[in-house]
C-alpha cells in the first residue's frame, strides 16, 4: 500500500498488536480498512480507545455498533461520500466502550485509490473526551 500509515509504520494485524510503547510512536491510533472485505487493522491505541483486548480480532460491525445513534448515522453519510469521491473526511463521534464507558473520538480517514476507485480508507482516531467534558456545548476545533 501506499499511503502514509504504511511508510510511518506498519500496522499490525489485529493479531499482532502490540503494546510496546516504542514500536507505536509515530501514529499511536492509526487505523486501515479494507474495502474489499471490510477487514480493520488497528495500532494498539485504538484497540485502548475502544476498550477492546489487542489480541482479539475486531469486526467492523460490532466496532460500528459502539457508535452512538447519531455519531453512526454521521459516520454512514460521511464514509460513502468518501469512498464515492475517493475523499477525506474529519468527524467527532460518541462511542460506549465494552465497559459502559462513554468515550469522544476526532476521527480522520482518507482514501488510498487503485485504479481510480477507492480501495482503503485509513487515518487516526483520537480520544477528545476531556474536551468534551471541559465544555460540552461548544464545539471542538477540528
Amino acid at each position: 500500500m501506499s499511503h502514509w500509515i504504511e511508510r510511518a509504520a506498519p500496522l499490525p494485524a489485529a493479531s499482532e498488536a502490540t503494546s510496546d510503547p516504542a514500536a507505536l510512536a509515530p501514529i499511536p491510533a492509526a487505523w486501515e480498512c479494507d474495502l474489499s472485505d471490510d477487514s480493520l487493522r488497528w495500532t494498539a491505541g485504538v484497540f485502548e480507545l475502544f476498550g477492546l483486548p489487542p489480541d482479539q480480532p475486531v469486526r467492523r460491525d460490532d466496532v460500528v455498533a459502539m457508535y452512538s445513534e447519531a455519531s453512526r448515522a454521521e459516520l454512514d453519510r460521511l464514509r460513502s461520500e468518501a469512498i464515492a469521491t475517493c475523499g477525506s473526511f474529519t468527524f467527532e463521534a460518541e462511542i460506549r466502550r465494552p465497559d459502559g464507558e462513554t468515550r469522544w473520538l476526532r476521527i480522520t480517514a482518507d482514501v488510498e485509490a487503485r485504479d481510480g476507485r477507492a480501495a482503503v480508507l485509513y487515518g487516526l482516531k483520537q480520544d477528545i473526551t476531556h474536551l468534551k467534558r471541559a465544555a460540552p456545548n461548544s464545539p471542538s476545533p477540528l
